[in-house]
């Protein structure tokens, strides 16, 4: 009578619906292997972007001290009288003495056609370099990180295996949920892949579904911000007002502001400056003191400030657009804080491969068995 059909244990919904969740897991993990594992580790590597950046390029934060260097305006200047003219959209403000000035520019040629990129300025020889022009490792990983060096074809595939990442992450723990306390246990006892697989997994899957999910606000920010707002009820940021224009006015010069903000916020280091390329277009004067970042919108022909903006959003949507930047890289904080966010970046491509190991043994399975 035990062992009678009756009495044998039937399957029931539970491991039914762990199967499911398994082939989800599965294929998902599959589809999406690729981009995810180089998102995470390109990721993992520009935890150390600044570094990086100033070793490859050290020319330009290694100058030669040679008179006085150009002035804020005089650097913009420069940029407008290239041949082409560069129209300057924003200008870095160099942290040392010996750094270049850096522009994100608009190349406009005599046909009409147009170019973008950075632009490195030289403030004791006015010498112009596009950064365009070199090949640098930084910007490499950057190019694959954001768009995997394919475009905005390439940034919307890094965007759905954003989702995904998150998606495999939650549906991870569901596959996690009927082991509890034994993960570790199993782990340090067998060591089996899958055992380091599913230890690894549940200690980055936080930190990778909060990376995947503002990953995301990048690439879809224009389209996201705008529905969180119509959930709200309210907008998130603050809104800029117009400048009224005199007829026949000239800009103020662009070091005239600067010195009018350094004399007021002297402890406050000007990081860049926006020159406002319109007639009716403001000045926007970027700064950073303690952690702390503040913007100031200047009248470009009376000097007066607008706006006084320290990035504080309204709402909880204000809250979160001011700061998911910062929870993606964690580059505010301290080394030993980036260093593990950069860890955990990290784990997400290990988790692909021991993924695909743990596939690929399963699917040798059969054939070892009828050997």
């Amino acid at each position: 009578m035990k062992n009678s059909p009756e009495n044998q244990p039937t399957s029931g919904a539970k491991p039914r619906k762990r199967t499911i969740w398994f082939h989800l897991h599965f294929w998902i993990g599959w589809i999406a292997a690729l981009p995810i594992a180089l998102v995470c580790l390109t990721g993992a590597i520009l935890v150390f972007e600044g570094a990086l950046l100033r070793w490859e390029l050290s020319e330009f934060y290694n100058l030669e001290e040679t008179g006085q260097p150009l002035s804020i305006q005089q650097a913009l200047d420069q940029y407008r009288s290239a041949d082409p003219p560069l129209q300057v959209n924003h200008l870095g403000i160099p942290k040392e003495p010996n750094y270049a000035y850096s522009a994100y520019v608009t190349e406009i040629s005599a046909d009409g056609g147009r170019r973008g990129g950075k632009v490195y300025l030289n403030p004791y020889t006015s010498e112009l370099t596009w950064m365009s022009d070199q090949f640098t490792i930084s910007g490499l990983l950057i190019d694959i990180h954001r768009h995997l060096a394919a475009g905005k074809t390439g940034q919307q595939i890094v965007a759905w295996s954003s989702v995904v990442l998150a998606i495999t992450c939650i549906i991870g723990l569901v596959l996690w949920w009927p082991l509890k306390g034994r993960t570790f246990v199993r782990a340090w006892k067998r060591g089996q892949v899958l055992d380091w697989h599913n230890v690894l997994g549940l200690i980055a899957m936080v930190p990778l579904i909060v990376m995947a999910i503002t990953g995301i606000g990048f690439t879809w920010g224009k389209h996201v911000w705008p529905l969180l707002e119509k959930v709200q009820g309210y907008p998130s940021q603050a809104v800029l007002p117009s400048v009224t224009i005199s007829e026949g006015n000239d800009k103020l010069s662009m070091d005239v502001i600067v010195e009018t903000i350094r004399a007021e916020l002297p402890d406050k280091r000007i990081t860049g400056i926006q020159p406002g390329n319109g007639k009716q277009t403001p000045y926007k004067v970027f700064l950073d003191g303690e952690g702390s970042n503040l913007q100031f919108v200047m009248d470009p022909y009376t000097g007066e400030e607008l706006l006084r903006f320290d990035g504080t959003g309204t709402g909880p949507v204000g809250w979160l657009r001011k700061n998911f930047g910062k929870f993606h890289t964690f580059g505010p904080y301290n080394i030993v804080l980036r260093i593990l966010w950069g860890l955990m970046s990290l784990a997400g491509t290990i988790l692909v491969v021991t993924g695909l190991w743990v596939s690929v043994k399963r699917w040798r399975r059969p054939t070892r068995r009828a050997t």
